[in-house]
């Protein structure tokens, strides 16, 4: 069967179908073939919106993608046409962003070729330095084993406040004074700071500064073995003597971050390499005179005297600009420690500004864009970048946010915002809705309820049956939270079945209220940013769902669903 669809969208809630279509945005699942010249003749067509067909293949892709909370609560080939309804939606989307031309947007182009620059950039470092380091977990493992920080040390200091106190206290030692002598009581970790003595724990690479110990001492410190001393050492509080106590395997999580140390130290080597290759490839040659020129300035902290039209070096088919040092200077400084000397800065334009530069002419001068699987991925991303920017303009920017209305939604909504309760209840929980009829006869009959919850309640820990229960615990209380908070106080309420849970203890509940806090909102200034987000999201669902009527309404004659042609795919799917 064919026909045109006209603003509708069976079954598919409004809610769901925001969320559907943000989900596919997100994960790019926006694969549709081109339309083919009969699409009533191909059955894996499903519908056709312009010039586009959709696949049950599409379908299917697309399906993959949802994560669970998402999937269409309708079984067989009816969940499937909610999927193509929101797929249709796409597509009309799209065609009204072209018809708009939002795709020749100056702010659009900007975005869509920096999204584009910083896909290619990602995947050129993939092929040329990730796919390219050769260090396998066995190696790593071996470095482990041969490392000085693969241990943890007890280590005694003694400090000196110069280096004459420090050479005396050696001299000491090497006489035969005791260590324990000279160095004093354990340390505190308060201590630690200013004193000498034991230090009260093992210390590794990833703790030792905690105690007061730089990093360039912790590499003479870690060369030492069990029982050595170390010469005296500059600190900031004067001059430290070690003396290695004991010394125990580090834990796994060291080894974990000697391994992210290891892997990017490969990779800034291949890093390193790359860009030697890249400028034998390109013929980079550098000016000398440019970069000594460049280093007088910047040390000055005069960058603003910089010619952005000067030269740094030049390579085939373009040169280096004092712009582009300009531009990427700024950037490094705020994430790397550069020198302003005329090698800091000869450092700095090998290895920030050339590669800086070169990457982008490899990747274009590789058609690395051509390659299919990045092809497809960029045109994708174009079209959920089209879909995300009409989204934007007909849905996003016309959600009024002003106090006015966000103070009329908290007062119509008062239900999403209420003050956490509290309610006290004395239960007896049992096995058998049986068992709990006929404690309450007992009950009613005048025995106490606690004393029955002690002998037959199955609900353990509890001072005869009674405990709190707050509005927030319905994962571990179910349905007693439900109906505690709507019984009456002193009213013997039940029994009410409780489904099991891995968190809750399932049977049936016989209790009754002793108190309970009132219900109250919260003040309308301390959930301004819970208001905020409901309206929003509420306005986000009613705005696209307007969207989306309208270009149905507005495209109906573009959009042909072949319903036997589902059937058909689906049932042959199953097979």
């Amino acid at each position: 069967m064919i026909f045109s669809a006209k603003c509708t969208t069976p079954g598919l809630g409004v809610q769901t179908r925001v969320e559907m279509t943000a989900r596919a945005i997100g994960c790019l699942s926006l694969v549709i073939i081109a339309a083919c010249s009969s699409p009533q003749s191909d059955k894996n067509v499903v519908a056709r919106v312009g010039e586009v067909s959709i696949t049950f293949e599409n379908l299917q892709h697309f399906k993959s993608d949802m994560p669970p909370l998402l999937l269409s609560e309708r079984e067989g080939v009816a969940a499937f046409d909610e999927y193509l309804q929101a797929m249709i939606d796409m597509e009309l989307m799209l065609l009204e962003a072209r018809k708009r031309q939002i795709d020749s947007d100056p702010d659009f182009i900007e975005q869509w070729e920096q999204a584009r620059r910083e896909k290619l950039f990602q995947e050129f470092v993939k092929l040329e330095i990730q796919d390219k380091i050769d260090l396998p977990q066995e190696e790593i493992k071996r470095q482990w084993g041969e490392s000085k920080w693969n241990r943890l040390l007890k280590l005694a200091r003694i400090r000196s406040s110069t280096a004459d106190e420090a050479a005396q206290a050696l001299r000491a030692l090497e006489s035969g004074t005791p260590f324990e002598e000279l160095s004093g009581q354990p340390l505190t970790y308060h201590q630690q700071g200013n004193l000498q003595g034991a230090l009260n724990s093992y210390v590794g690479r990833n703790s030792i500064e905690e105690f007061g110990v730089s990093l360039d001492v912790a590499d003479v410190l870690f060369e030492l073995a069990k029982g050595e001393i170390s010469e005296p050492l500059k600190v900031e509080a004067g001059y430290d003597i070690y003396k290695v106590l004991d010394e125990r395997p580090a834990p796994a999580s060291y080894y974990l971050i000697f391994s992210q140390g290891t892997l990017m130290a490969a990779f800034g080597e291949r890093r390193r390499a790359l860009i030697a290759e890249l400028m034998r490839e390109y013929n980079v040659e550098l000016d000398s005179h440019s970069i000594s020129e460049l280093a007088a300035i910047v040390a000055q902290d005069n960058v603003e005297a910089i010619d952005a039209e000067g030269i740094v070096g030049r390579y085939d088919g373009g040169q280096i600009t004092l712009a582009d040092f300009l531009a990427l200077y700024p950037k490094v400084r705020r994430v790397a420690s550069v020198g302003t000397d005329s090698s800091g800065i000869d450092e700095f334009v090998r290895l920030y500004l050339v590669p800086e530069v070169l990457f982008p002419v490899a990747i274009e001068r590789r058609d690395l864009a051509q390659e299919p699987a990045i092809a497809n991925w960029l045109r994708s991303k174009k079209r959920a970048m089209l879909i995300e920017e009409l989204r934007r303009r007909d849905v996003e920017e016309y959600i009024d946010l002003s106090e006015d209305v966000l103070r009329r939604y908290y007062e119509a909504n008062l239900h999403r915002f209420m003050e956490d309760r509290e309610v006290t209840v004395q239960e007896i929980l049992v096995a058998t809705h049986e068992e709990a009829e006929a404690l309450a006869a007992r009950i009613r009959a005048g025995e106490a309820i606690g004393d029955l919850a002690t002998s037959h309640s199955i609900r353990q820990g509890n001072d005869k049956g009674r405990f709190h229960i707050h509005s927030f615990e319905r994962v571990v209380f179910g349905e007693l939270l439900t109906a505690a908070l709507a019984a009456e106080v002193g009213v013997l309420t039940g029994p009410v079945a409780i489904t099991a849970t891995p968190h809750r203890q399932a049977g049936f509940s016989l209790f009754e209220v002793l108190e309970k806090t009132p219900e109250k909102p919260k003040p309308y200034d301390e959930v301004v940013k819970q208001v905020r987000y409901w309206w929003t999201k509420e306005e986000e669902n009613r705005l696209y769902n307007e969207l989306i009527d309208r270009l149905r309404e507005k495209y109906a004659a573009q959009i042909s669903i072949y319903e036997d042609h589902l059937a058909t795919m689906y049932d042959a799917a199953q097979l």
